[in-house]
């Protein structure tokens, strides 16, 4: 969505260039690519975060097993012994 938001800007602003006969770089074009290095940032940003949290939930997966196999074993013992 955004992509398509910044596309229809990029052509609204080049066919104004052309319509103008100028084909200078406007202001609004190292406003645009600020822009999309943020975007970019962002996005990578998000893609490390949920790399973190699937990390995370392996984690948490991992121990809720390994605490139920120990629950298990606990909850097993007092009936041998008897």
């Amino acid at each position: 969505m955004i992509q398509n938001e910044l596309r229809t800007l990029r052509a609204n602003d080049l066919g104004a260039r052309l319509r103008d006969g100028t084909n200078a770089p406007s202001p609004r074009d190292s406003e645009m690519e600020e822009l999309r290095a943020q975007r970019e940032a962002a996005l990578a940003t998000g893609r490390q975060a949920e790399t973190a949290m699937q990390a995370l939930r392996n984690v948490n997966q991992r121990l809720m097993v390994e605490n139920s196999r120990l629950i298990a074993a606990d909850t097993a013992e007092p009936m041998n012994n008897q």
